[in-house]
């Protein structure tokens, strides 16, 4: 049972998809496996501290901006790992929720997680950011929330084999450079630079801005203002920061730099993304 101060963002609990908002108690929290026959799926957002999670005979970290997606077998177990205060998301759903033609893409119950724990992509965070702030009517926010999830499944659902021969060897992206982005993801708001990401996946930082510029036409520093900016951008449009909030979010201290850095890259100042209050 979720604690009596969470707050619901979709859905209701006895529904086929619920999103909830809330801080873990300080003795932690049980979540329940589904009795009912339709596979259930349980998908949790680290957004701040730190999260013990048990789940069967496993046992693992959830960090501050990563997430994992289980399709529990047993009860699932969280704990505070440290100190500070634990915020998440927990979204429970069922296929009923969803289109039929997902249904057969969605994992089976396991003891072990579908996906992560893996760091939030900005697509990611810019989905969860909009779900915290729900701009729709009340009558509205659960077939709101439902589009949402559908959203959410489609950046991690594998994408459908391509029966082409002339496909079957299609270009995979280096690990380095997707465990680098992962990287840079988890650390927009800190002042990194490219040693720090080479040193992150045991790369030089020459060999990793030559992979960069083969794959993207560009380094990893660019790679990086351009994701913190889009991270900026994300916040003011949610309405979740004031230009200030979104520059030190983003990794700037100097509000004229970050200004325009952000009016070159997005063709407009930042306080152009604020949502006017027409009320």
């Amino acid at each position: 049972m979720l604690p009596p101060d969470a707050r619901t963002l979709s859905g209701e609990v006895a529904s086929p998809q619920h999103l909830a908002e809330l801080r873990l108690p300080a003795d932690g929290l049980v979540l329940p496996h589904s009795t009912s026959p339709t596979p259930g799926h349980l998908l949790l957002f680290c957004l701040q501290g730190c999260i013990a999670c048990f789940h069967a005979e496993l046992a693992w970290h959830l960090e501050a901006q990563h997430f994992v997606w289980l399709t529990p077998t047993a009860a699932t177990n969280l704990r505070p790992a440290t100190t500070r205060p634990s915020d998440l998301l927990v979204w429970r759903f069922t296929a009923t929720a969803l289109p039929v033609a997902i249904h057969p893409l969605l994992p089976a119950p396991s003891r072990t997680p579908a996906h992560g724990p893996a760091p939030l992509t900005p697509s990611m965070q810019t989905l969860l950011l909009g779900l915290r702030g729900c701009p729709v009517a009340p009558a509205l926010r659960n077939i709101w929330g439902t589009g949402k999830l559908i959203e959410l499944l489609t950046l991690l659902l594998p994408p459908p084999a391509d029966p082409a021969p002339a496909q079957a060897q299609s270009r995979v992206l280096h690990p380095a450079l997707r465990a680098v982005i992962d990287y840079m993801t988890a650390h927009l708001a800190e002042p990194i630079g490219l040693p720090e990401m080479a040193a992150a996946v045991h790369s030089s930082p020459s060999h990793l801005s030559r992979l960069f510029t083969a794959e993207f036409g560009h380094g990893p520093t660019i790679h990086l203002r351009r994701l913190r900016l889009d991270h900026a951008a994300a916040l003011l449009r949610s309405g979740q920061a004031n230009v200030t909030e979104a520059a030190l979010a983003a990794g700037y201290q100097s509000l004229g730099q970050f200004s325009r850095a952000f009016s070159e890259h997005h063709g407009r100042p930042p306080s152009a993304l604020i949502p006017r209050n027409n009320g």
